[in-house]
């Protein structure tokens, strides 16, 4: 009885302790996934404060410095050993597949630990590394309970600690340009348009408002981009230009030819009376 009973206090005590430790978005005996994507979903539309974080290195990250292009946010805990680190390499693979077809510089990744008794600015490197994450334009982020109490709450996402890690949907959220929610893709795997679609249609929405000699290039790079189902990956086919440039060879001599016409006509008609 009295070994049950010690065992008990222990047991008491960390649980006690580990509410302390991990303090989720959302408290719940039980992980309700239908809940937790509704809060999610309920996320879009919403900006996110300017919160302070700190990169790979320790340096501080603010997230107001990636106002003005796209940026995708993926929250994972650096101890996960199953979903966490295949989400990032799938995610590591459009990241490099939409790179490739609308440009590296075109948006922005970041992955933040939200573990944060152990997802430290060391834990984070390490963690990229093991996933094979090296993009110029993907940065691995940690930041204190508070920060991220108000960050997850902002995003929508909520989890729960558990005996194993933590339970929670796996998700990645697209911020539009001004930092605002703009769309959730689920899942430890996706249809690669899910991502594509919403970048290509944010990007086009930044150049608009710029001059069109500033951005000419870009809007027919991005209008020519397209995805092909049958190798996965997005391309560029200007074939609907080269289509309108044919055409054009085509009408232009038959339109000056029609004119010069109309003007001999005209001059006939001109010298009968």
């Amino acid at each position: 009885m009295r070994r049950l009973l010690a065992f008990s206090a222990i047991g008491a005590v960390w649980v006690a302790l580990s509410g302390q430790a991990h303090e989720p978005a959302a408290a719940t005996a039980v992980f309700d996934q239908k809940a937790a994507m509704q809060v999610s979903q309920d996320a879009i539309g919403r900006p996110l404060g300017d919160y302070t974080l700190l990169d790979r290195k320790g340096h501080p990250l603010r997230l107001a410095s990636y106002r003005g292009k796209p940026l995708l946010v993926s929250l994972i805990y650096t101890k996960c050993s199953e979903s966490c680190p295949v989400t990032t390499r799938y995610l590591g693979n459009a990241v490099k597949i939409m790179s490739e077809a609308l440009g590296a510089d075109s948006f922005s990744v970041l992955s933040v630990g939200f573990d944060t008794d152990s997802d430290t600015p060391q834990a984070m490197q390490q963690f990229a590394a093991q996933a094979g994450i090296d993009f110029p334009n993907w940065e691995f982020a940690s930041g204190d309970p508070a920060t991220l109490k108000e960050l997850t709450r902002d995003l929508g996402f909520r989890y729960r600690p558990t005996m194993m890690g933590f339970e929670h949907i796996s998700e990645l959220s697209i911020i539009d340009p001004d930092g605002k929610v703009y769309r959730k893709v689920y899942g430890d795997e996706f249809d690669l348009p899910q991502l594509g679609e919403p970048l290509k249609n944010l990007i086009g929405r930044e150049n608009i408002r710029y001059p069109v000699w500033h951005s000419l290039g870009a809007r027919i790079r991005l209008f020519c981009t397209v995805y092909d189902p049958s190798t996965g990956r997005y391309r560029t086919d200007y074939s609907f230009f080269v289509g309108m440039l044919i055409s054009a060879a085509m009408v232009l001599p038959f339109g000056y030819w029609l004119y010069r016409e109309i003007r001999r006509a005209w001059g006939s008609a001109g010298q009968s009376t």
